[in-house]
C-alpha cells in the first residue's frame, strides 16, 4: 500500500494475460526450438516484463546484430544448439565492455577464476573476457561441461548462472522447477527469463518489436566465418586499459 502524502492508495495486483490465440503461439514455438521450454506461468511472466521494457530489448537487438554473426558459428560448431548464441541478452544485453559488480566481464559475464579455468588470460596485462571470440568459446566449452554434468539445460544454465556446485549442492541435480526455491533469487529469474527471449525472438516482429537484430540468427554463417578468419589472421596487437583497470588486447 503506497502512501501518497497523507493517503494510503490500495493498489490491486494485476497480471498480464495471453489470448487462447496467443497461447497456442507460445506453445508451438517452445516445440521448434532446439532446447525444450516447458509451457510454465514464470516464463509468461517474464515475456511481459520484457515486452513492457521493449526499448532495452531493442538496444540490445542492435548490438546482437553485429555480434550474432560472430557468435552463432562457434556455438553451432561446438554441437550445442544454436539458442545459446542468445544467452548473452541476458548476461551482458550484448555489450562487450559490461562488468558487473560481482566483478564478471564481457559479453559472457566470466568471474576471473572460472574465465581461467576455460582458458582465459586474465592478469595485469590483459583481460581476455573482453575478447569476443575467445570468450565464446570458453563459454562453449563451460556450457557443454554444465549440460554433461547435468543433463538438461535448466539445471545447466542455473549453473552458468552461480556456479556448478551451488546447484549441485542446493539441488542435488533435481529437476529445476522442482528445486528453484533452493537458488539464489537471481538463478530462480535467469532460467525462465531466458526462455522467455528465446520465445520472443521467435518471431520479434508478432511481439512489435524490430527483426533486424534476429534475422542474424537466420543468415548463413559465411561472413561471419569470413570475420573469424580476418581476426585469426591479424598478427598486430596492442593494449588498451579500460576506466575500470582491466586491459584487453585489440588485434589490428
Amino acid at each position: 500500500m503506497p502512501r501518497s502524502g497523507d493517503k494510503i492508495q490500495l493498489v490491486q495486483k494485476g497480471s498480464f494475460s495471453f489470448s487462447e490465440e496467443e497461447e497456442r503461439f507460445i506453445v508451438k514455438e517452445a516445440k521448434n526450438l532446439n532446447i525444450p521450454i516447458p509451457d510454465r506461468e514464470e516464463i509468461k511472466r517474464y515475456i511481459s516484463y520484457f515486452l513492457q521494457n521493449k526499448p532495452y530489448l531493442e538496444k540490445t537487438l542492435q548490438r546482437a546484430e553485429y555480434y550474432l554473426p560472430i557468435i552463432k558459428p562457434i556455438v553451432e560448431k561446438s554441437g550445442l544448439p544454436s539458442e545459446l548464441s542468445l544467452l548473452p541478452v541476458i548476461e551482458s544485453g550484448f555489450n562487450p565492455l559490461a562488468v558487473s559488480r560481482s566483478g564478471a566481464a564481457g559479453l559472457w559475464q566470466f568471474i576471473p577464476s572460472t574465465a581461467r579455468r576455460y582458458g582465459l588470460r586474465v592478469d595485469e596485462h590483459v583481460d581476455e573476457r573482453f575478447d569476443v571470440i575467445k570468450s565464446t568459446e570458453a563459454a562453449v566449452r563451460y556450457l557443454k561441461d554444465l549440460y554433461s554434468m547435468f543433463g538438461n539445460w535448466e539445471l545447466a544454465l542455473a549453473g552458468y548462472n552461480c556456479g556448478e556446485n551451488c546447484v549441485k549442492y542446493r539441488t542435488a541435480g533435481v529437476d529445476f522447477w522442482i528445486t528453484k526455491d533452493m537458488l539464489p533469487e537471481e538463478t530462480r529469474n535467469y532460467v525462465p527469463a531466458f526462455f522467455a527471449v528465446l520465445l520472443i525472438m521467435r518471431d520479434p516482429v508478432k511481439y512489435g518489436l524490430f527483426s533486424e537484430g534476429i534475422k542474424t540468427l537466420k543468415k548463413e554463417s559465411q561472413s561471419a566465418h569470413a570475420e573469424i578468419s580476418k581476426v585469426e589472421r591479424s598478427q598486430r596487437e596492442r593494449i588498451i586499459t579500460l576506466e575500470n583497470g582491466a586491459k584487453i588486447i585489440i588485434k589490428e
